[in-house]
């Protein structure tokens, strides 16, 4: 094999789009700071109760989906069991809105691919408005813009001014 057929086919290798294969837009790093600063908190504070896992791809319908953060039931994980996209769903999923999406995007994903599939609440985090949005299958709807996001579902509460601590307009 010669230089040039190299160059060929490394060229041809197929490369997954990260919008595509994940069902969201690519992170930037306010996304990737208040993604961090919400893990943090519910590792710290609820760690002992639930899994807290980022970035894992749900067998939703219509297609697959990657939220951003997951609280699972308290489980132990084994090697040989886990699959590509997991069947098992959580008990909340937490998305981080994206310039380049509207926070309906959110809402939209959680009632036709969350909800359906036995999640049973759903964040919507808002950077624009340094604001928490819980929805629940019964369309209830919650705003949090300071003080604590409170899950009803869960218990879980998380401050907000600690997750966008060190965003500024």
């Amino acid at each position: 094999m010669i230089k040039d057929d190299l160059i060929v086919e490394e060229s041809t290798k197929y490369e997954p789009d990260y919008e595509t294969e994940r069902n969201k837009p690519m992170p930037n790093r306010i996304h990737g700071r208040i993604q961090t600063r919400i893990a943090t908190q519910l590792e710290i504070n609820y760690g002992h109760q639930f899994a807290i896992e980022s970035e894992v791809a749900l067998d939703t319908q219509p297609k697959a989906s990657t939220p951003d953060i997951c609280i699972f039931p308290l489980s132990t994980l084994h090697l040989n069991e886990i699959q590509a996209k997991s069947k098992e769903m959580p008990l909340t999923t937490i998305e981080i809105q994206s310039p380049s999406q509207a926070p309906e995007d959110l809402v939209k994903k959680a009632l036709e691919s969350y909800f359906p599939a036995g999640v049973k609440s759903a964040w919507v985090i808002i950077p624009s408005m340094k604001a928490v949005r819980i929805i629940l299958p019964d369309d209830q709807n919650f705003l949090f813009i300071s003080g604590e996001a409170h899950d009803p579902t869960n218990g879980v509460k998380v401050a907000v001014e600690k997750i966008f601590e060190g965003v500024e307009w």
